[in-house]
């Protein structure tokens, strides 16, 4: 009997080994647009940094940011499922605010570490 679990369970296993490995490393580019939806997602010394930052014009964002996040993570905020994030060919935009979108983009590209205030 265990040996028939544990086939089972490598076999599980192995099942899902495709679809991540359709996402390089893991991750998946999400596109910010929307200046709120980056503020909502930044603490306030993140905010600080980003209304000071060429990314902000005119209370805009310059042009649309570009994070790698976890497929998860993507999932939440671009309002998709996991399975259609692994399956994503090119960028989805957020609509959701979410700490981990937040501290990426601070990591990413206000050059913070995760978790600095």
């Amino acid at each position: 009997m265990r040996k028939v679990i544990m086939a089972a369970a490598v076999a599980a296993g192995l099942a899902s080994v495709p679809a991540t490995a359709q996402v390089a490393g893991g991750l998946v580019t999400v596109q910010v647009a929307d200046i709120d939806v980056l503020r909502n997602s930044l603490n306030g010394n993140d905010v600080d940094i980003l209304n000071n930052s060429d990314l902000v014009s005119n209370n805009q964002l310059a042009a649309p940011i570009s994070v790698q996040v976890p497929v998860g993570i993507a999932a939440n905020v671009c309002g998709i499922s996991v399975l259609a994030a692994r399956q994503l060919t090119g960028p989805c935009t957020a609509t959701n605010a979410s700490r981990a979108l937040g501290q990426a983009v601070a990591k990413q590209k206000l050059n913070r570490r995760s978790g600095a205030n």
